[in-house]
C-alpha cells in the first residue's frame, strides 16, 4: 500500500484520493496502523484493515454518515 499526502490536505493511498490526513498520535486498536481522517464522511478510519474506527451515527439528518461507504478504500 502506498500513502502520500498532498499539499497538507489530501491523502493518496493507492490512487485513490481525497481530502483528510494521516493521525501521527491515533493507531488502529486491531493492528496498530496510523488511522487516517477522511473529511468527507468526517470519520477516521485504518487503511491497513480498510475499516472505519467508529459506526454511523443516527441522525437523520447528518451530512456525512447516510452516504459513507461501507468500506473506506474501494479498490481493497
Amino acid at each position: 500500500m502506498k500513502i502520500e499526502v498532498k499539499d497538507d490536505d489530501k491523502v493518496i493511498i493507492d490512487d485513490f484520493e481525497f481530502y483528510g490526513h494521516i493521525e501521527q498520535e491515533q493507531f488502529c486498536s486491531k493492528c496498530e496502523f496510523n488511522l487516517v481522517y477522511n473529511e468527507d464522511f468526517d470519520a477516521y478510519f485504518c487503511p491497513k484493515c480498510n475499516l472505519w474506527t467508529e459506526s454511523q451515527c443516527s441522525d437523520p439528518d447528518c451530512e456525512y454518515c447516510p452516504n459513507r461507504p461501507e468500506k473506506p478504500l474501494p479498490h481493497k
